[in-house]
């Protein structure tokens, strides 16, 4: 684990510790203040989430250290003890035919895995760790922006309510790289146009708690639809650049073998 990644997990586990106080001590007043239920259980889920948090961010740190080990392991023991052997038999000049066609051979299998890989756009568990780490880091702003909501009663709360689309909006379109297309400006000015709107008429006629709980609700089924939308758009692959290599790669294997 690099130095950059100790630091973003450790971060992310401080942020979720200050978010568990500030939702507990929020929970404390409430509830000292005989606050409606609705206040109470947005506090709840907001203690609960900040455990997740932290939980998911000590995980993902135990994980990070186990990838490490790992692939240092499968390197010494299958890249390493696969490449001594070779080297010893180039310097001594003693490669028969029969090793040569073997090789070329495992080439060929390995061409057929990199084709496979290259066509069904999997992503590898690194990609997959640096993909669940980005979306917590948005989660910790998402929570954070929710909490700023709750605390205070400002005039202009409605605006801000769109800053709770605009954060997975932002960080789903730029992992799957689709500003380009036309699904995704619909899914910008969607809640650009409508979340105010209806937080000004939920309060009104709900009040302003059931109004913030309405917006984190929906904005969080926004998050989940516009995720699963645009792993359509892109054949589920949030890495295109990864395709391309991979392509790249296999031309260069073909030619080595000609």
């Amino acid at each position: 684990m690099n130095t950059l990644e100790n630091i973003s997990t450790l971060s992310a586990v401080i942020v979720g510790v200050l978010l568990f106080v500030a939702s507990l001590y929020s929970f404390y007043i409430d509830y000292s203040a005989g606050k409606p239920a609705l206040n109470i259980l947005i506090d709840l889920t907001l203690l609960i989430l900040s455990s997740i948090i932290v939980g998911g961010s000590l995980n993902l740190r135990k994980k990070l250290v186990g990838y490490k080990v790992a692939a240092e392991k499968a390197f010494d023991e299958v890249v390493y003890s696969k490449i001594k052997p070779v080297m010893d038999e180039v310097a001594l000049g003693i490669i028969e035919i029969n090793a040569l066609k073997k090789k070329l051979e495992d080439v060929e299998k390995k061409v057929s895995i990199v084709e496979e890989l290259a066509t069904t756009q999997k992503l590898t568990p690194e990609q997959k760790i640096n993909f669940y780490f980005k979306a917590l880091i948005v989660m910790l702003f998402y929570l954070g922006t929710f909490v700023f909501m709750t605390q205070y009663t400002l005039p202009y709360l409605y605006l801000i309510s769109i800053l709770l689309f605009l954060y997975w909006w932002l960080f789903i379109t730029y992992e799957y790289n689709i500003f380009h297309k036309s699904e995704a400006l619909v899914m910008l000015a969607a809640p650009v146009l409508i979340a105010p709107s209806l937080y000004i008429l939920l309060r009104i006629a709900l009040g302003v708690a059931a109004a913030q709980g309405v917006m984190f609700l929906a904005s969080a089924f926004y998050a989940y639809y516009y995720y699963n939308l645009a792993k359509k758009l892109v054949g589920g692959n949030a890495n295109n650049s990864l395709t391309e290599s991979l392509k790249n790669g296999i031309t260069n294997l073909k030619n080595i073998k000609k």
